[in-house]
């Protein structure tokens, strides 16, 4: 009878814990992205291919931690010409929460020349740390701010929280995230609205540059700039880096399963 009462005690811990986690947890609408959303990229010097991209929502919700949510998988990969010289093969996955849009746990896998990596990371939101596993299985835990996201779910609170009707022309959409045992603020200015061809298909885009914020310094990292459809689905058609041997552009080839319509402009 003791070790009964004793299990029953932790369970009720247990379900009470979980209990808190969920109400502490804020609430948030999503009218942006739906599951089995699809975005592919190709990633070029110039005329030259040396990937692509791929960004994959689940078709139906996942569990974590008896909360619902999306999963998102990300893959980078090199062409079989461009293997010869580098190789990658990259694999990220983030579940966040489908009613607070906070991530839960955040999956990163490295395989870029010789050099392989698989990485861990989880969220509670209600003791503000982050348990980071690394490829040892060696676990450390960090400190993290009110609602932390990972380099994924970011992105996705991002459109989901930002009306690109409202931002005007040097507005700045600022964000958290945890990346490499580290809490990292990011900051995107709006540049201009434009039409851009990518691909082939002319877009009506909105265009930012990327700013870091790193110890406490904003640094304007104006050699990444990227552009994002003009309409509610605010898609990233294209993102460029300009490097000391040319510009790497990664281009939209294929979407599928938008919520909404693209603002695709005429010729």
């Amino acid at each position: 009878m003791k070790n009964l009462s004793i299990s029953f005690l932790l369970i009720s811990l247990m379900l009470l814990a979980e209990a808190s986690f969920g109400q502490n947890m804020r609430k948030l609408a999503n009218n942006t992205f739906r599951p089995g959303e699809f975005l592919k990229y190709r990633v070029h010097y110039g005329l030259i291919t040396a990937g692509y991209a791929t960004v994959k929502v689940g078709n139906r919700m996942v569990h974590e931690r008896e909360r619902p949510c999306y999963h998102i998988v990300v893959e980078n990969y090199t062409t079989s010409t461009f293997d010869v010289f580098y190789k990658v093969r990259d694999k990220y996955e983030s579940y966040f929460d489908k009613d607070a849009l906070l991530s839960l746990r955040f999956n990163r896998y490295i395989e870029e020349g010789k050099f392989i990596s698989y990485t861990e990371t989880h969220f509670d939101h209600h003791s503000h740390k982050a348990r980071y596993i690394n490829h040892k299985k060696q676990v450390t835990y960090y400190s993290i701010p009110q609602n932390i996201q990972d380099v994924i779910s970011a992105f996705y609170y991002a459109r989901t929280r930002y009306d690109h009707q409202n931002l005007k022309i040097g507005d700045r959409i600022s964000l958290q995230n945890f990346i490499d045992r580290k809490t990292v603020a990011l900051q995107a200015e709006l540049k201009k609205r434009e039409e851009i061809k990518v691909e082939g298909v002319k877009y009506k885009a909105m265009k930012f540059s990327l700013l870091i914020e790193e110890a406490g310094m904003v640094t304007d990292n104006s050699k990444i700039e990227f552009w994002i459809t003009d309409d509610p689905n605010k898609i990233p058609i294209r993102i460029k880096s300009d490097l000391p041997i040319g510009s790497l552009k990664a281009d939209l080839v294929e979407s599928k399963n938008l919520l909404h319509p693209l603002s695709t402009a005429k010729d």
